[in-house]
């Protein structure tokens, strides 16, 4: 008799054949890491880099929230998983972060003894991140320094994007990102090397899905723009 173990991985011959059911119904999915789920009949997988239920025979796709019912209160047994998730692969994000070079950020220095620092996906266009960049003296009085990275919500080829990297093209890229924040109107400029399009890449990598995306010291990710304070209080400053 076949052992269920929630989120042991499911015996090879049961995958591949439950994935080449798939891929003959549509040949585009990616299925990937099929295993038991808490739930009699179901495993989960990842397709597409979500988290779908799939009947033991393959016949059956289920794409939603699945809740275990316990005594007075329900567990959302996805959010269950996204939170191991995050927790195990922040070391990674801090990792694929630390390895961008000072030069190719934009580094917003404290103006007292530095007590941590952030790491921020912005976007010229996004009210949310001018409302953030707002609260900079803030943030910079409070010892917090501001490391930006590019993240055109439109994509590569967007004019936010060409915004960006005319913040990444000047000589003076503090001013020009505050120039730009400010809702100032400024001539686009081209340089030979922008970093704008790695760092989407790489923002894609790490998880970021919108902007504001800050980025604290231990790999958490804080979506959205929050207070000085509040970011301070997440810090442990």
């Amino acid at each position: 008799m076949e052992k269920r173990k929630p989120d042991a991985v499911v015996p090879e011959e049961i995958q591949t054949s439950i994935f080449a059911r798939l891929k003959q119904a549509r040949p585009d999915l990616e299925p990937s890491n099929l295993r038991y789920s808490p739930m009699e009949g179901l495993y989960k997988m990842k397709l597409d880099g979500r988290v779908v239920f799939v009947s033991e025979d393959g016949g059956f796709l289920i794409a939603g929230e699945m809740y275990q019912v316990n005594s007075g209160h329900l567990v959302n047994l996805q959010e269950q998983d996204r939170i191991k998730e995050e927790k195990a692969f922040a070391p990674k994000r801090v990792e694929m972060l630390q390895a961008v070079a000072e030069k190719d950020l934009v580094v917003y220095k404290p103006t007292v003894e530095q007590k941590g620092y952030v790491y921020i996906f912005t976007d010229i266009d996004c009210p949310f991140c001018r409302k953030l960049h707002s609260q900079m003296g803030a943030m910079l009085d409070m010892g917090i320094e501001v490391r930006y990275l590019a993240f055109p919500r439109a994509g590569i080829n967007s004019r936010s994007a060409q915004k960006l990297s005319t913040v990444w093209c000047a000589d003076n890229r503090v001013e020009m990102m505050d120039r730009f924040k400010s809702g100032q109107d400024v001539e686009l400029a081209e340089c030979e090397v922008s970093p704008v399009a790695d760092h989407y890449i790489l923002g894609k990598k790490v998880g970021i899905r919108g902007t504001p995306a800050i980025i604290l010291e231990s790999g958490q990710i804080i979506p959205g723009a929050v207070t000085p304070e509040m970011l301070a209080k997440e810090m442990g400053i």
